[in-house]
């Protein structure tokens, strides 16, 4: 993969807005390209995490195993979007869950270590931080609000809704996991919502 991705990665994070050209310069010079092949992990449970990933092709599920040996998929991520175990390396514990490739994918790595020096010498690093912990917790705070109170049609229309594009790259069985019912009830909704519509 060509460093010149991270361009394209820049904007699409935000960060040339929120990061000066120099700064921006020392973040990409610390870039480790790498290449997850469909099905492979970036990281799995159990591993301590250590490295961050920003994608700049493919798409990822992240992902944990229930004590009964069920897959429950937490979230997918793709292009522009930050992979890692930010909130289980704070707390300097193993990750808990997995991150696993959907398709051949392109990533522009650094590690927490490599944040942690840039935050000590700029504040937009500091601002990065902020704006990727805010958006993960609103994340978690919708997609909780889902999960309890709405049913799962109208948990399909709003994954639909947020994600435009994306089920077109996703097995049924994983828009299910997501979801939190059955392959068979998510083709149940489907087939009710084209007889619908």
């Amino acid at each position: 993969m060509r460093i010149k991705n991270a361009e394209q990665v820049r904007e699409l994070l935000g960060f040339h807005i929120l990061a000066p050209d120099e700064e921006w310069d020392k973040l990409k010079a610390l870039f480790r390209p790498l290449h997850v092949p469909k099905h492979e992990f970036f990281i799995r449970a159990g591993e301590k995490p250590h490295m961050l990933g920003a994608i700049a092709s493919g798409l990822f599920r992240t992902f944990c195993i229930t004590d009964k040996g069920d897959e429950r998929i937490l979230a997918f991520r793709q292009e522009g979007q930050i992979l890692g175990g930010y909130a289980p390396y704070l707390m300097n514990q193993d990750n808990w869950y997995s991150i696993q490739a959907l398709e051949d994918s392109e990533l522009l790595c650094f590690s927490f270590g490599d944040l942690e020096t840039l935050s000590a010498g700029h504040p937009c690093w500091e601002k990065f931080i902020h704006n990727y912990t805010v958006r993960m917790f609103l994340e978690k705070e919708c997609r909780e609000r889902s999960l309890l109170m709405e049913d799962a049609a109208a948990r399909y229309l709003s994954f639909l809704e947020g994600n435009p594009g994306l089920a077109d790259r996703i097995s049924q069985y994983h828009i299910a996991s997501y979801l939190g019912i059955s392959p068979v009830s998510l083709s149940r909704i489907r087939s009710g919502l084209k007889a619908s519509g």
